[in-house]
């Protein structure tokens, strides 16, 4: 090989290491001016997505009247109780009883009895565990100034025989009164959720429900059939 091939070839290598661009396409560089619409239209598009953001927004939950008359950490407690109760007394859940409207005197008692356990509920029992008796009192009066929901239930063919019978048998007007709207510490029965009414009275049968000693013993004598029965007809009224 001559060295003057060799000489030719190392000014090329040379050469090409020294000017990169002439071993590669050459590609432009975005201008000022050629990146300005991109930005425009970037930032039109960004705006478009936070104003439907905006418009999709749901509005807030309208307040809770009377809520404002809670002491602060009832009043954050009350939404936890809506999302069983109902935000308009209709209940959530099958279990759970319409408590919006019912008698103070009533509500306060299984409240106290929930904190000291002589009535136990997974839920319920850890809700009130650490409020005050005063505490108890003013959720009790809150609930109770609440309107009671119609639910619209109905009640089957020979349902108002049945109850009335066994209701008659049991003296339960004595203490729920005629209509059975009950009274002070005497709770409404008319128009409670019948699934509750089912569960409560078949609880208070087994006595897996032992804060009334009186009502376990009556709903002892009941069929599980009766005991249905009576509870669709009072959820009717």
């Amino acid at each position: 090989m001559s060295r003057g091939g060799g000489r030719h070839r190392s000014r090329g290598l040379a050469t090409a290491v020294s000017d990169p661009d002439r071993t590669r396409p050459h590609m432009s560089r975005p201008t000022a001016r050629s990146a300005t619409p991109i930005v425009v239209g970037a930032l039109a598009l960004l705006g478009a997505v936070v104003a439907f953001a905006e418009t999709e927004r749901p509005p807030a939950p309208p307040p809770i009247p009377g809520i404002e008359d809670l002491s602060g950490h009832l009043a954050e407690l009350v939404p936890m109780c809506l999302a069983c109760h109902g935000e308009n007394g209709v209940p959530n859940y099958a279990e759970s009883p319409v408590i919006d409207g019912q008698h103070e005197g009533y509500l306060y008692i299984q409240l106290r009895d929930y904190k000291n356990g002589s009535r136990t509920h997974e839920v319920m029992s850890e809700i009130v565990k650490d409020l005050s008796r005063q505490d108890l009192k003013e959720l009790a009066a809150f609930f109770a100034k609440r309107p009671w929901p119609r639910l619209q239930q109905q009640a089957e063919e020979g349902d108002d025989v049945l109850a009335e019978r066994l209701a008659s048998a049991g003296m339960c007007k004595e203490c729920h009164l005629g209509g059975y709207l009950g009274d002070s510490t005497v709770p409404r029965l008319a128009g409670q959720l019948t699934s509750y009414l089912v569960v409560t009275m078949r609880a208070f049968k087994t006595k897996e429900r032992a804060n009334n000693a009186a009502m376990s013993s009556l709903l002892d004598t009941y069929t599980d059939e009766e005991i249905d029965a009576l509870a669709r007809y009072l959820g009717a009224l």
